[in-house]
């Protein structure tokens, strides 16, 4: 839903319906002209046979018609909304997004990052040391990971600084920032080298990871029967063929990625990346592949689904209809087969708040005139029914005015996309990286840790996931739980426990191999001086000291 979508009124009703939205990316070109045949619709879908056939191609009205109409009555949603699988009452948050993020997606982290280090490394003969990581390492790396996108600081490694009180956390003594840096580097999803490969697919690198999450989204949680369609943009600004340029969305440079998601919590049932251009020719019909690819999974249940005027048209809903899928969206005045009546489509025959409705068959069709001129279409609402909506009159506090009733559910439901941007948006990690896919990865990550709360709450878990704190509170329970001290050797010992100014400090051989002096790295830190390595220690603190830096720790303590 594109910031137009807003007027001054604070709506999210999209409101300007006759002029195109300013938008560089080749593929918002108008659509009109694309008609889908028939006969292949009729070869990619085997059309339904039920009862209700008649219904459902009753009438075949030449034109609009703007008095007796014939009522419409809404069909109830087919499936179970909520959970899929059980979720007991006292479920921890990794245990739910274990559900999501299940053994084969952690060992295909695994592999592949392993697999990728060898590849590397054999390539380009390096002195740094790399020991294969773990499945608990990476569990631990992808919570720091998470907690970077909750905690933020202007660099990664500032994370691992102790000599400025401002920065000293925990970091230090879960993962050394050489150890994490090394994952971060080797961090990969696919074989490279894998013969079996369709690398004409411009997201091989990230594809299967993307294909597992999609499969447990949808196997963990049912949506209530309500979603809307609309984009999603992850923020990118390196070089990349399918970038897109957006300048009215808050992101404005990034990756699209097309998400339905349920109305009102933001639950992402189904999503496509968008890649651009296909073999250098501007795909014909996108919003129509689009919408249609997203709601396949739902043909034939009566799913309610919402969409902005950049997808929005009479062949579309018209299709939908006939599979099953009730659908309605805001919509261009410049649309084939739209009301070519005067009294229906210009702004000056309405006075603000006034509307008049058309219908055609099951098309419901409105214009509303608020502070500019609303134009929505709908394959199931009676348009004789009405509803309200919230608006300020002469300056003056919020009144509730009549519209029609597919005008007030657009409202409503047009906002599932913008939550789940929301939610996403805070507490997603940004740190820079010359590699697209990582950014489309940690998007994905942080998606779902969003679905396992939403399917958490869903199913009544602890008090804490919706009441004290709500989804950060449960995030941080979630990186806590993932987090397991993996300290390197090469780590600097950081005290477990604090000591007093009357606490005793021996010098004594504390190590079998050599470590970093802990006052060398205070003395020299922010300098191009090594510090040295040392067996000594102190026996309280256990520290790794040099003899002629012991004297200095204990005055520290004093």
């Amino acid at each position: 839903m594109e910031m137009d979508d807003f007027n001054s009124d604070g709506s999210d009703i999209e409101v300007d319906c006759e002029v195109d939205c300013e938008v560089l990316d080749h593929e918002r070109e108008d659509e009109d002209d694309f008609v889908p045949d028939p006969l292949d619709r009729a070869q990619e879908w085997d059309l339904w046979d039920s009862d209700e056939e008649d219904d459902d191609f009753r009438g075949f009205q030449v034109d609009w018609r703007t008095d007796n109409y014939e009522p419409r009555a809404k069909k109830r949603f087919t499936r179970t909304s909520g959970v899929k699988q059980p979720i007991p009452v006292d479920a921890s948050p990794l245990d739910v997004f274990s559900m999501i993020f299940t053994d084969e997606l952690w060992d295909t982290l695994v592999t592949e990052t392993n697999r990728y280090a060898e590849q590397a490394r054999g390539q380009t003969p390096t002195n740094s040391k790399w020991t294969p990581v773990s499945k608990t390492e990476m569990k631990t790396f992808l919570g720091l990971c998470l907690a970077f996108g909750i905690l933020k600081l202007p660099s990664r490694r500032d994370y691992w600084r102790q000599n400025k009180w401002l920065y000293q956390t925990n970091v230090p003594k879960a993962m050394s920032r050489d150890r994490f840096d090394m994952i971060w580097r080797y961090l990969h999803l696919q074989d490279n080298l894998d013969s079996a490969l369709d690398k004409s697919d411009k997201l091989w690198k990230i594809r299967r990871f993307m294909d597992l999450l999609l499969v447990r989204f949808k196997a963990l949680y049912e949506v209530n029967g309500f979603v809307c369609v609309d984009e999603s943009m992850v923020k990118y600004k390196g070089r990349l063929a399918f970038r897109q340029y957006l300048p009215m969305k808050p992101v404005k440079w990034g990756i699209k990625v097309w998400v339905m998601a349920e109305s009102k919590t933001g639950y992402v049932s189904n999503f496509q990346v968008y890649t651009g251009a296909i073999a250098g020719k501007t795909e014909t019909g996108l919003a129509y592949r689009v919408v249609s690819d997203l709601a396949k999974p739902y043909f034939g249940s009566n799913l309610c689904l919402y969409m902005d005027n950049f997808y929005t048209s009479v062949q579309l809903l018209l299709d939908l209809k006939v599979r099953g899928v009730q659908a309605c969206g805001t919509v261009r005045a410049g649309r084939k087969d739209l009301p070519k009546n005067r009294e229906l489509t210009k702004k000056a025959d309405l006075s603000k708040h006034q509307f008049n409705v058309a219908q055609r068959d099951d098309l419901t069709f409105c214009v509303w005139q608020d502070t500019k001129t609303v134009m929505v279409l709908s394959n199931y609402h009676d348009p004789t029914a009405h509803g309200s909506v919230r608006r300020k009159t002469n300056g003056q506090r919020q009144t509730e005015v009549r519209v029609p009733e597919c005008l007030a559910d657009y409202q409503q439901h047009m906002k599932g996309v913008d939550l789940l941007d929301q939610m996403v948006g805070y507490y997603q990690i940004h740190h820079r990286s010359t590699k697209w896919w990582r950014r489309l990865f940690f998007y994905f990550v942080t998606v779902a840790g969003y679905n396992a709360f939403v399917a958490a709450r869903s199913a009544g878990g602890p008090e804490w996931t919706y009441r004290r704190g709500g989804y950060k509170d449960w995030l941080q329970d979630l990186t806590q739980e993932l987090i397991v001290p993996v300290t390197a050797r090469s780590a600097p010992c950081v005290s477990t426990s604090p000591t007093g100014a009357s606490a005793e400090h021996d010098l004594v051989q504390i190590n079998n191999k050599r470590k970093t002096c802990r006052e060398c790295c205070l003395k020299h830190s922010g300098t191009n001086i090594r510090p040295g390595s040392t067996l000594m220690g102190c026996k309280q603190c256990n520290i790794p000291l040099h003899r002629e830096c012991f004297m200095h720790h204990v005055v520290r303590h004093k």
